[in-house]
């Protein structure tokens, strides 16, 4: 614990309390869609402004708000390096996504993103294995959300970790369950709104209590040189590495099941390039923050008892303590929106995916919303088990879970949506291809992979060739399929 008082907890409770309050006026907006298209994307009525800020609450995770600023804390400038092709996902994501996905879930009734690619395939197989492959990697990602939350609450108001955790898992489950995908959307849109004020906030305080950027270099030169230069300490970011995460953060982020979500949510394509450009300046202010405000912290507080403490301590290190609890809000933010997102994600795999898409029979209302609940509930409980063990860095669980989601869905869905040859054989090659090869990887060479790189590189490759190589091998779908989403071709 660093530092912290009465207006910490006070403006903790305060912000818990707004995003309840949100909560409850989304459950009182449910629309007459039918609960699952209400409760998995809010009726497809999400505009421009809350699709920008939601999605971007969900990016900006734990990892973005503890993990980042750890790394930077650790190994300085290099880290800004490391995020630099983030500056270009909001573009990646929308333009490569966002139009098609939209059009086709409001073609298809799609509600989740393996249904996207059962219903483009017919296939029940490739729905029940995308669920899976959503269930196993998404709870990892909630792991490292648990993991940040508790280290903020650990660092600020002197909760033990195990305990941060727990409450972490209870409060944002319940108003996930309660409310559904409105509710995640509209607190989201209010949490990415306290994370930017925040981070600025902070900025400002660093900066004048350092009394200048060249006091920042100067107390980075003072402890190491290698703080200030590429690769890092210890060799952080190699040029394979350098190479691997550049193509990470610009191609694992529009491959989300949690950022396709988004598109199937959003009201028309106006709102997609409006949301688009929103969320480009977000992104263009917020991460060279963030991880300036770790560097930063090296020189203002150089010992910490663990790395993932960097940003709450240079928090309560700058800011005046009158606004510390409100600032400390915007990493509690990023955690609540993005733990709310993956849950609701991950629910729907297991309610939607595995259990009503395999039913002969339609399942009513009242079973949906026990069910979707219930799920929320027991995904919740699953991640708090493997929190209470945490990592050192828990960016790195960041990094397994969205580079894995990655490799195993973006060649499937970017050619299932504009390839018309494209085949079922295809789409579960790549799936498995890509999401075997990952894990194999992980498991037996750790971070990094063959020649240097991450993982991640060599198991989209491999993905792309298994879907285009198993696509060519077989038959092509049938031409009423083919129609129904080319037509014309």
């Amino acid at each position: 614990m660093y530092a912290a008082n009465t207006h910490v907890w006070f403006a903790f409770g305060v912000y818990l309390a707004v995003t309840f309050f949100f909560a409850y006026l989304a459950h009182r907006k449910a629309s007459k869609t039918g609960f699952m298209e209400d409760f998995f994307v809010a009726g497809r009525s999400i505009g421009p402004w809350v699709l920008g800020l939601t999605w971007i609450a969900t990016a900006a995770s734990g990892g973005t708000f503890i993990g980042s600023p750890a790394l930077g804390h650790t190994y300085g400038w290099s880290v800004m390096l490391w995020i630099c092709a983030y500056m270009v996902v909001a573009t990646t994501g929308f333009g490569l996504f966002g139009k098609r996905v939209a059009e086709l879930g409001r073609r298809t009734g799609a509600l989740t993103f393996p249904d996207l690619l059962r219903d483009r395939f017919e296939s029940q197989a490739i729905g029940t294995v995308s669920g899976v492959a959503i269930i196993i990697l998404y709870i990892a990602y909630l792991v490292a959300q648990y993991v940040a939350g508790a280290r903020v609450i650990e660092a600020v108001l002197g909760v033990p970790y195990q305990w941060g955790v727990l409450g972490f898992a209870v409060t944002v489950s319940l108003y996930t369950a309660y409310g559904g995908f409105r509710a995640v959307a509209w607190t989201d849109a209010f949490q990415a709104v306290v994370m930017l004020a925040g981070v600025l906030i902070t900025v400002f305080f660093a900066v004048r209590k350092l009394g200048g950027l060249q006091a920042v270099y100067d107390g980075l030169q003072a402890q190491s040189p290698d703080l200030l230069t590429a690769p890092g300490p210890d060799g952080f970011l190699s040029i394979p590495a350098a190479i691997s995460f550049f193509c990470v953060w610009a191609l694992a982020g529009p491959a989300q099941p949690s950022t396709i979500t988004r598109f199937l949510a959003c009201r028309d394509t106006r709102a997609l390039k409006r949301a688009c450009f929103l969320i480009g300046i977000y992104i263009m202010l917020l991460y060279p923050c963030v991880i300036g405000i770790g560097i930063m912290g090296r020189v203002i507080v150089p010992e910490l008892e663990v790395a993932d403490h960097a940003m709450p301590a240079t928090i309560l290190a700058v800011v005046p303590p009158a606004l510390a609890g409100f600032v400390l809000a915007a990493p509690l933010a990023a955690i609540m929106s993005t733990i709310s997102s993956f849950l609701l994600v991950t629910s729907s795999a297991l309610v939607r995916d595995l259990y009503e898409r395999n039913l002969t029979e339609p399942m009513s209302e009242k079973r949906a919303r026990n069910l979707s609940q219930l799920a929320t509930f027991v995904v919740a409980g699953a991640a708090l088990l493997f929190a209470l063990r945490p990592p050192d860095f828990l960016q790195y669980i960041v990094v397994f879970a969205g580079t894995g989601l990655a490799a195993t869905f973006f060649f499937p869905t970017i050619l299932g949506i504009y390839w018309p040859r494209m085949n079922k054989a295809g789409c579960m090659a790549g799936i498995l291809g890509g999401f075997g090869s990952f894990l194999l990887q992980y498991v037996t060479l750790g971070r990094i992979s063959f020649g240097g790189f991450d993982p991640f590189v060599w198991s989209m490759i491999i993905s792309c060739l298994s879907t285009v190589g198993a696509s060519w091998a077989t038959a092509p779908g049938p031409e009423s399929l083919r129609q129904r989403y080319f037509p014309g071709s």
